[in-house]
């Protein structure tokens, strides 16, 4: 079919929870009446699942139920549709979402035959800051997730290393907005970033703290 491309992409939004109005309740009788998009939605529903275990909970504050009362007086209340509610809700969790839609978006665009995906997180724990795609040919792409603030003494510097093995490589220095590079990468390969001086690593090994880690992980892509 000539809109399959469209039908995919609406079928990762649905999967992401991310349509709302007449988008939603379209891809709602599609999925009711169409075989296909049913089948795009769990294909899509498959490919995200192995993001959730990296995704950390992020539990919303304690007194946030209450704040929202209180700015919802009787008069707002019956004009600010359910919805928009709901939005607010759901933009604690921002993060968790934000990971989940880069991720969709690497494979939406860039998508590979069984794509290899890092979620790079704080290695003292916390939510995941960083996303790498490893895709066909050597490139690898980072991108952040959250924002990175670092000193301007400062860079950050990415390393690779593969599983087995116990001093890590360098890929060169990471700019907080990302970058794309070239690096050929085993599955189960481990990806580090540390802190360094102006330029990289004068040693060639992490001579600062190592801030965050993840490891490329084979997504399994269903066929048909």
């Amino acid at each position: 079919m000539s809109d399959a491309p469209d039908r995919d992409l609406l079928a990762a939004e649905y999967a992401l929870g991310s349509l709302e109005g007449e988008e939603r309740r379209d891809a709602e009788r599609l999925l009711a009446a169409d075989p296909a998009f049913a089948r795009s939605v769990g294909a899509w529903q498959q490919r995200l699942t192995p993001l959730a275990a990296h995704v950390a909970p992020v539990a919303p504050p304690a007194d946030l139920w209450r704040r929202i009362e209180a700015g919802i007086t009787p008069a707002t209340a019956t004009i600010v549709p359910f919805r928009r509610r709901v939005r607010f809700w759901q933009a604690t969790t921002v993060g968790a979402l934000a990971v989940a839609a880069s991720l969709a978006a690497f494979m939406v665009l860039r998508q590979p035959e069984q794509p290899r995906v890092a979620v790079l997180s704080p290695l003292a724990g916390g939510a995941p800051v960083l996303m790498a795609l490893a895709e066909r040919g050597g490139g690898l792409v980072v991108r952040p997730t959250a924002s990175i603030s670092v000193p301007t003494d400062k860079d950050l510097e990415l390393w690779a290393l593969p599983q087995g093995e116990t001093r890590p490589r360098s890929l060169g220095v990471l700019p907080p907005s990302g970058r794309t590079l070239v690096a050929q990468l085993a599955p189960n390969t481990q990806l580090l970033v540390s802190l360094e001086p102006k330029g990289g690593s004068p040693t060639g090994q992490p001579t600062g703290p190592v801030l965050y880690g993840g490891w490329l992980t084979t997504i399994e892509l269903p066929r048909g």
